[in-house]
């Protein structure tokens, strides 16, 4: 094998390789000799097969492994002479003409390095939140509480359901008019305070007391329908006060339950106040390194940022027909900068995060992907095939968990001046920095 370095352009590294038509003949002669051995044909006994006849039929087989053995081979090697410590991209090859039997293979093998750059100490300081959550917040979210997830008592049998009340029920089936008890079923459901608009199976319960039916008919199975028989009622308790409302709920005292409910909206605000501080760590972090980029780092980066960009631009479009689309160059002209940020940012966070020995397992990436599955009831057989089918994605998914770790680590970890937030204010904050 030879072979020599044909360009290195800062991190980009290409060589010329040649694979000698001699050592290719000898290796592939090496490998059906040691196939012969167990070779079986009709009329042979096993490994008594005649040489040039087992040749014949596994020589192009053996030729392929070859060749994938001797250019993964030239591969490892060239990266050992280009003293690269660590790949940003895997060697690629590319043929100069296709493989013919006798003749010499030349091939070109090329690949970026990640670049290299010193670890800046963690000296930096960011505006850090501390939730501040008024009593009158608290009181309004134990009003909201107490409308959205009330108490509740049995019923009287003169009682009239209203919103917020239990109901058990039984709903006969009747297909085309006749019974069906395998559709039939009991179940309980919760009525609302604020009954969505078009829920006509829940408005159907209000008003109606127990032995009470209505007929309710499926939107998407019209052939069917059922009567539904109210069997009990638990009704909300809407007048009740707060002191009773906490000890129902199972809080010791009111003022139990509404520290509950302050700990609830301080974990409200410190959740939005994540995506300010980890703004205000990638910034930091932004300004502090500049280093080479591999090219085709950034051209895979920017594809990807393009093609998202393109679709929140149609999106935009169907919500306003006069949107302008912008070309893909003038896209590309102002997401050069983002991407550039973007690709640094990454190099830097895992170099911290070797640093520090922060590493995501593939069972935390799993049960990552399950929650966003969870998350997506929808969607969710889509997005396990479009895992299953795309490792990238995959990968892509386990370097955000990463991302996130590391950001985490460094907002424990770095100085911060702490400021008071509101949950209005903190919004406020996040909403302009996701316009962005």
């Amino acid at each position: 094998m030879k072979f020599e370095k044909s360009k290195f352009e800062g991190l980009h590294f290409e060589y010329n390789v040649t694979l000698p038509a001699e050592d290719i003949e000898a290796a592939v002669t090496e490998k059906i000799k040691d196939k012969a051995k167990n070779f079986k044909m009709q009329g042979f006994r096993p490994g008594h097969v005649p040489f040039e006849i087992v040749r014949r039929n596994v020589e192009n087989s053996v030729t392929a492994d070859v060749l994938n053995s001797l250019i993964s081979q030239a591969c490892s090697e060239v990266v050992d002479d280009a003293k690269v410590e660590e790949l940003a991209t895997k060697p690629t090859y590319k043929f100069n003409k296709s493989y013919e039997k006798g003749k010499d293979v030349v091939l070109t093998v090329y690949f970026d390095a990640v670049p290299s750059f010193k670890l800046e100490p963690y000296d930096f300081e960011i505006e850090k939140v501390v939730p501040d959550v008024t009593d009158k917040e608290v009181d309004e979210a134990r009003k909201n509480l107490m409308t959205n997830a009330p108490v509740r008592e049995e019923a009287s049998k003169d009682y009239a359901i209203q919103p917020g009340d239990e109901v058990s029920y039984h709903a006969t089936c009747y297909n085309n008019g006749v019974e069906s008890k395998k559709k039939s079923f009991s179940n309980k459901v919760a009525i609302p305070s604020s009954i969505p608009e078009g829920a006509e199976f829940l408005v159907g319960f209000v008003g109606k007391k127990i032995g009470d039916a209505f007929d309710f008919v499926p939107a998407t199975e019209k052939n069917l329908k059922y009567k539904v028989e109210v069997r009990s009622v638990n009704k909300a308790l809407s007048d009740i006060l707060p002191e009773e409302y906490a000890k129902r709920a199972g809080f010791k005292d009111l003022a139990t339950l509404n520290g509950a409910l302050k700990e609830r909206l301080e974990k409200e605000i410190n959740d939005a106040a994540f995506v300010y501080h980890k703004y205000q760590v990638l910034d930091k972090l932004a300004n502090e390194y500049k280093f080479e980029l591999p090219e085709s780092v950034l051209e895979q980066e920017m594809r990807f940022t393009l093609t998202r960009a393109k679709k929140e631009q149609e999106r935009k479009r169907k919500v306003d027909p006069k949107v302008e689309l912008e070309s893909d160059e003038e896209l590309r002209k102002g997401l050069e900068e983002i991407v550039r940020k973007r690709c640094m940012l990454g190099y830097v966070l895992n170099r911290i995060a070797k640093s520090e020995h922060i590493s995501v397992s593939d069972d935390e990436t799993t049960r990552c992907i399950y929650e966003d599955i969870r998350r997506s009831p929808n969607g969710a057989d889509a997005l396990l095939k479009f895992y299953k089918n795309n490792p990238d994605a995959y990968a892509y998914r386990k370097a955000t968990i990463l991302e996130q770790k590391v950001v985490e680590f460094l907002i424990g970890k770095i100085k911060g001046k702490e400021v008071k937030k509101t949950r209005a204010e903190i919004d406020k904050i996040v909403s302009k920095l996701l316009e962005v």
